[in-house]
């Protein structure tokens, strides 16, 4: 492919980046939690308290060791059953940085069956060079990544993401729609901060 981008690398966090999800991570959450009579989060407990893997999560949560794979595998099913939608631009953005050559790619700890249920669903453009999934470490696979292209960018709503993106290489772009997770992003060391996909398009243009 050619293009004005075909030396650019833009790669993204899935589930709350490119797919507004968190809803539906928390409905399912609660599924899960209520089964074992333990108690659901609400909207901010959630917030503050959701960070994967999930293993250390339930353990967070009270769910008993033996029982924490059976968890898991219960929450994945509940939101692949759940319903999302895609963060406003994402088509026009995913287009038109395909349109110019760019390497577009997804860089998830969000599990692949969750990821390509996404797609199908949502009808995310098929423009992917690369979908990293189930991702534990990303410092290192972004790591991997940056050596191949002259320009980098990492998109994401995750603080730590932004930390992660700056220290490998790649230029943080954070994603929110709320002020106060904006600072956090921004402290984080990204670099914009944004809330349509759209806005991506000059931003790597």
């Amino acid at each position: 492919m050619t293009g004005p981008l075909t030396r650019t690398m833009v790669l993204f966090d899935w589930g709350d980046t490119v797919v507004i999800d968190a809803d539906r991570a928390r409905a399912a959450l609660n599924v899960v939690l209520a089964r074992r009579g333990l108690p659901g989060l609400g909207e901010t407990e959630f917030s503050m308290r959701f960070r994967l893997p999930l293993s250390e999560l339930f353990e967070r949560l009270g769910v008993d060791l033996d029982d924490r794979a059976a968890a898991e595998a219960e929450w994945t099913c509940e939101l692949d059953a759940a319903r999302a939608h895609l963060r406003d631009g994402a088509v026009e953005c995913l287009d038109e940085l395909a349109r110019q050559g760019a390497w577009l790619g997804v860089v998830s700890a969000s599990s692949a069956s969750a990821v390509r249920f996404d797609q199908r669903s949502l009808a995310v453009p098929a423009v992917w060079s690369s979908v990293d999934a189930s991702v534990p470490d990303k410092y290192a696979l972004l790591l991997r990544h940056r050596a191949t292209r002259q320009e980098a960018y990492f998109v994401s709503d995750s603080a730590d993401d932004m930390r992660c993106a700056s220290a490998a290489g790649f230029t943080p772009i954070g994603v929110t729609e709320g002020e106060a997770s904006a600072g956090s992003l921004r402290a984080a060391g990204a670099v914009e901060v944004i809330s349509s996909l759209r806005e991506l398009i000059p931003i790597v243009s």
